[in-house]
């Protein structure tokens, strides 16, 4: 499991350097991922001590959203002020994510009817 901690480490390290590095508006950590998913297309699959690293992150999952709530609750008079920008976005982004996974559910399924 010490091996997919570090390996998770190390692709949020190489995103936050690529993010300072360059002067990038993205977060480190998203960069981050984005190399994983790389990485692990690359490789075609997993390997255990990720896999194990992962199951024991996402068991604490809720842990994680703890400050961000609190976060939230101390900015009451921000969101406020901008309710209207913050529904707009989240409806937005929310049809748009749909958007793309329904077309991407269909090439796949397609894709899939072809073989």
């Amino acid at each position: 499991m010490l091996h997919g901690i570090l390996t998770l480490l190390l692709f949020q390290f190489a995103g936050e350097c690529i993010s300072k590095l360059f002067e990038l508006k993205i977060p480190g950590p998203i960069i981050g991922m984005v190399l994983l998913l790389l990485f692990l297309v690359i490789r075609k699959g997993s390997f255990h001590a990720l896999d194990n690293a992962v199951f024991w992150l996402l068991r604490y999952l809720p842990l994680f959203i703890i400050p961000a709530a609190a976060g939230i609750i101390t900015q009451v008079e921000t969101i406020s002020n901008e309710l209207f920008a913050i529904l707009a976005s989240l409806i937005v982004g929310t049809f748009l994510s749909l958007a793309f996974s329904v077309k991407l559910m269909d090439m796949l399924i397609s894709k899939k009817e072809e073989r």
